[in-house]
């Protein structure tokens, strides 16, 4: 029932931040013309808010710009797989709804894949494989888990470059699986929960600022994650088949990659 709740709860916090800048947080009315952000005035231009669809060394006029959203459109429509290009979150976040497919309709295909503390020696691809896997019996989990990607994931990519973020979401994923097993044995594990930690973890140290909202309480994101990181710890050992050591060795592996990138940003 506390699962079920803080998940509706946690619905409710990403519905009240669909129309905030993703720089600052504040209420937000304008889009990028570029990379499609929504922002608000003040990071509107595309060097305030680590544009990646702004080509700095064109000097574009109106009537170039308007011919080039005529040719995206066009090659989005002639191939729509596309919109992936430099957009690995979205990726990611279509790999792991089509595994769940997957789980759907082939027999087998999740106890394959799906992290067993006692075999990972044997089976150390389940290290990387159970982060695209999803409780079937509980289709909140892969939701939540897509809601929370969907509107994080995207910023950390931006703000560090695809390659960085790649990084950053496949290892968090890893030690939080590390982690889990070191920490909680009995039971096998499934989900992104651990990466996405690693994503908020990052995001934390990076842009630690970001106005987000809590529920219904505007905070900015370090407290958010402080907040999540309390939670999982008062529930471990809650028996709610919940991999809370995962969120948390996630998340400590985001916060020192994030840390790690600020300290290189600032030398």
């Amino acid at each position: 029932m506390v699962t079920n709740l803080y998940n509706s709860l946690f619905l409710l916090y990403l519905y009240m931040t669909r129309s905030r800048c993703t720089v600052c947080g504040k209420p937000a009315s304008y889009r990028c013309k570029y990379c499609g952000d929504t922002l608000c005035r003040e990071h509107l231009p595309p060097d305030k808010h680590w544009c990646v669809g702004y080509d700095r060394d064109m000097d574009w006029d109106r009537d170039r710009d308007r011919d080039y959203a005529h040719a995206k459109i066009k090659s989005l429509i002639t191939n729509p797989f596309r919109i992936f290009s430099h957009n690995y979150s979205y990726l990611i976040l279509f790999l792991i709804l089509f595994s769940f497919l997957l789980q759907l309709l082939i027999p087998g295909y999740t106890q394959h894949l799906m992290l067993i503390p006692g075999l990972v020696i044997a089976r150390p691809w389940t290290l990387v494989t159970h982060i695209f896997l999803h409780s079937v019996q509980r289709p909140d989990h892969v939701l939540i888990n897509m809601l929370v990607l969907f509107f994080f994931a995207p910023v950390l990519e931006r703000r560090v470059g695809s390659a960085k973020f790649l990084l950053i979401f496949f290892l968090s994923g890893i030690f939080g699986g590390i982690g889990y097993c070191i920490m909680t044995p009995s039971y096998p594990a499934l989900g992104a929960s651990g990466a996405i930690c690693g994503v908020l973890g990052a995001l934390a140290m990076l842009m630690p600022r970001m106005r987000v909202y809590f529920i219904i309480f505007p905070m900015e994101m370090w407290m958010m994650v402080i907040l999540f990181a309390l939670y999982d710890v008062f529930m471990i050992g809650a028996h709610d088949w919940v991999a809370h050591t995962a969120h948390l060795s996630g998340l400590l592996f985001g916060l020192i990659a994030g840390w790690m990138e600020l300290q290189k940003e600032l030398s």
